[in-house]
């Protein structure tokens, strides 16, 4: 039987790194190099150092043993690429989950793109894309980017869509009396909460439409006031749940809206997470219009699409379900039967397994 070892930047139980752990687990012998975090989702540049370094340090044996055929760089990988490539002559596999320049440069602005820091972002995911035998990325959008901005190979990047964790996120009875339309995030840009905010204004009128937003982040001081001082009844802004208790409040509110409805470049490129989850409980789900959600969505089929960066078009989507109880449950029916045709575990597991057999034979 094969051998593998995983290793990643970021907890080996988050979500995307538990999804190819078991994949690679199903092909080969795995020794799993990371920890495990009850809060996955807290990550940060400090903390991605660390574990990129720690994951480093418990390597080393098994690199000078050699005992294994490929090694599984997860996500946050670049850093810990850069460190193996050295020492490394069997394929080296990365999941390129996330740009470290087009996160920390370009989409939450932490540092100016002409800074010596940004510099150093853009060539570590440039090496590390160039030193990696095979890299999967979340969508063609993606792909795209990587191979403009930073000369990456499109032929040797493969498309895995997120998918979510189906023990939690499945159909459960739809509460018939809400009305809630729901929406969670960690406030982060691309997010465009204030976009969900200035929506939910020009619904005030509909008295019976209720918004409920989780989450916490960097912007929710400014969404905090701006409910406040334009005394918004219509908005609970309620604090972040657990994982487990998240299929609750998707299974109580009558419209999810799945985003991104922030119209920056990032934004555009990706399937927010949160979208699988909410198709996988066969909900009706308001994306934003842009290329990553097409390649997995279909306007008025499994979703609603709405222009972004758009208040009034998100109101109006939300009005025209809100008030067409056929399109919702077409869109719900729809919903599901996407995430169960495209994008489900088995599926992407089936993915990951295919590319990378392929490759280990290139190498024989």
């Amino acid at each position: 039987m094969l051998k593998s070892i995983f290793v990643a930047g970021r907890e080996v139980n988050y979500p995307r790194n538990d999804l190819t752990i078991s994949a690679i687990q199903d092909i080969s012998q795995t020794t799993i190099i990371g920890s495990q975090n009850a809060n996955v989702y807290k990550g940060g540049v400090r903390f991605i150092l660390w574990q990129s370094l720690r994951g480093f340090l418990q390597l080393i044996p098994k690199l000078i043993k050699r005992d294994f055929d490929f090694i599984f760089i997860g996500f946050f990988g670049q850093l810990l690429t850069q460190m193996i490539a050295p020492f490394v002559r069997k394929p080296m596999i990365l999941d390129m989950f996330v740009s470290a320049y087009d996160t920390l440069v370009e989409d939450r602005q932490l540092t100016s793109n002409k800074s010596l820091l940004s510099r150093l972002l853009f060539n570590l995911d440039k090496q590390s894309g160039k030193k990696a035998n095979l890299i999967f990325v979340d969508t063609f959008a993606q792909a795209e980017y990587f191979h403009e901005e930073f000369g990456i190979r499109l032929s040797k990047m493969k498309r895995v869509f997120v998918g979510c964790d189906e023990s939690l996120f499945h159909p459960l009875p739809e509460r018939t009396e809400s009305c809630t339309v729901l929406y969670y995030c960690s406030y982060l840009p691309l997010h465009g909460v204030d976009v969900v905010v200035e929506a939910a204004e020009l619904l005030r009128a509909e008295t019976s439409i209720k918004f409920k937003i989780i989450g916490e982040g960097s912007e929710f001081g400014k969404i905090q006031k701006a409910v406040q001082e334009k005394r918004m009844d219509n908005i609970e802004l309620s604090p972040p749940v657990s994982i487990e208790q998240l299929p609750l409040e998707i299974q109580d509110s009558l419209i999810c809206l799945g985003g991104h409805f922030r119209a920056s470049a990032k934004a555009c490129r990706v399937i927010p997470g949160k979208v699988f989850q909410m198709i996988a409980m066969g909900k009706p789900v308001i994306v934003g219009d842009n290329s990553a959600n097409r390649e997995l969505l279909t306007h008025k089929v499994d979703s609603f699409f709405c222009e972004m960066n758009n208040p009034t078009a998100l109101a109006d989507a939300i009005s025209i379900l809100y008030h067409d109880n056929t399109l919702r449950t077409q869109l719900a029916t729809g919903a599901l039967a996407t995430y169960q045709n495209s994008s489900n575990s088995e599926l992407l597991k089936s993915i990951v397994q295919e590319n990378i057999i392929e490759v280990l034979k290139t190498q024989i």
